[in-house]
């Protein structure tokens, strides 16, 4: 166990609990950390005799003239598996602080052990992305790639299907807890790892059907209620684990085209939207460009033509939902109209809107709701 990474962190958390100078030396003397940084640096000769003795050291006033790099106080060793890692002081007049020096030290071996189980849950975490990583590029399973998910207990038979969960905002802070939430909801057997900035990987293993739409409903309404998120989801097909890069490259494609008034995408019910995938980016950004371009500085109209898509472009459906009189939409539309030259009331001219829409929302999606083409009212 390494203190050198946690030492700044202790010394944080126990100076709350007390108004002494505290210091934290390491193996060979020498204090890593203090609540006096000009400390930080030096030799501390009163640790290396705790080091060597296993034992507390009261450091009286006379041990102060004969111990170099020592003041009046307490020095403590901090135990990791039976094992003295370092030692902690406290300075100040011995029978004021004696009564703090063992719930300090406890406090400080909790906070070592703490750090330690979650860098291991981190490594472990690593180690089953790096698996993910290599089954997905060498699009093959050989016999070490086998051995190392055996050792991190994952089950690599049968048939399996992946899912990308995209959280609507970068905050890796938020996508570790989104990702510790949903690993006490998934099925047992199933891999969740974090994916990214702001996305997870979800490894599902069927048992007998293809994953639930009403269980992916329930995933994604729990955490929206448990965090400040959206939780957009794309379902790849079913494969064996030999080809689950295809049921990945689905699952990517599908959290590109979301059905109306939902935000879970499933590969198997994308029909038009195969067609799209296979446009490049650039011929995308064309295509907003040359029809609804002159509509992305105008959120409002922006908002009423993806309504009036989502509505099936019917009139007294899309006023209802935008809680406007039904004048102000064919006033809306007609601006819309007069700023691309494409009337939403014509067959041909709203199928351009709505392929322009359609690319708009790939391109929020991918930039995370970052991007100047994000319309969206929040």
């Amino acid at each position: 166990m390494n203190i050198y990474h946690i030492a700044d962190k202790i010394i944080n958390v126990i100076k709350d609990m007390i108004d002494e100078q505290i210091i934290i030396c390491d193996t060979k003397g020498i204090i890593i950390a203090s609540t006096n940084q000009e400390r930080v640096g030096d030799y501390h000769e009163g640790s290396v005799l705790v080091i060597k003795n296993k034992e507390p050291l009261m450091i009286t006033d006379s041990l102060t003239i004969n111990l170099k790099g020592v003041k009046t106080g307490i020095n403590l060793p901090l135990f990791f598996n039976k094992s003295v890692i370092g030692v902690i002081g406290i300075t100040g007049e011995i029978e004021k602080i004696k009564p703090f020096g063992e719930i300090v030290r406890k406090m400080t071996e909790l906070l070592i052990h703490e750090n330690n189980y979650y860098e291991q849950i981190e490594f472990e975490h690593r180690s089953v992305e790096n698996v993910i990583f290599d089954l997905l590029r060498s699009k093959k399973v050989d016999r070490p790639l086998l051995d190392r998910a055996e050792t991190l207990g994952m089950t690599l038979d049968g048939t399996k299907q992946v899912i990308i969960l995209v959280i609507n905002k970068i905050n890796s802070t938020l996508q570790n807890q989104v990702w510790q939430y949903l690993n006490n909801l998934i099925p047992e057997k199933d891999i969740l790892v974090r994916w990214g900035n702001n996305r997870l990987f979800w490894m599902h293993t069927l048992s007998s059907k293809k994953i639930k739409p009403d269980f992916l409903k329930t995933l994604q309404k729990a955490c929206e209620n448990n965090f400040p998120i959206e939780l957009h989801i794309g379902v790849g097909d079913t494969a064996i684990v030999g080809d689950l890069y295809r049921s990945y490259e689905e699952a990517l494609i599908a959290i590109n085209y979301f059905p109306v008034n939902t935000r879970i995408s499933f590969h198997t019910d994308l029909q038009l939207e195969l067609c799209l995938q296979d446009i490049s980016d650039d011929t995308k950004k064309e295509y907003i460009h040359r029809t609804i371009g002159t509509l992305i500085d105008h959120k409002q109209l922006l908002h009423t033509l993806h309504v009036f898509i989502e509505n099936e472009s019917s009139l007294q459906k899309t006023a209802e939902a935008l809680f406007i009189h039904i004048n102000t939409l064919h006033y809306r539309l007609s601006k819309i109209h007069q700023f691309t030259g494409l009337d939403p009331k014509r067959f041909k001219d709203l199928t351009n809107l709505y392929l322009a829409i359609t690319f708009l929302d790939e391109h929020t999606i991918n930039s995370n709701n970052t991007s100047s083409f994000s319309y969206k009212n929040t």
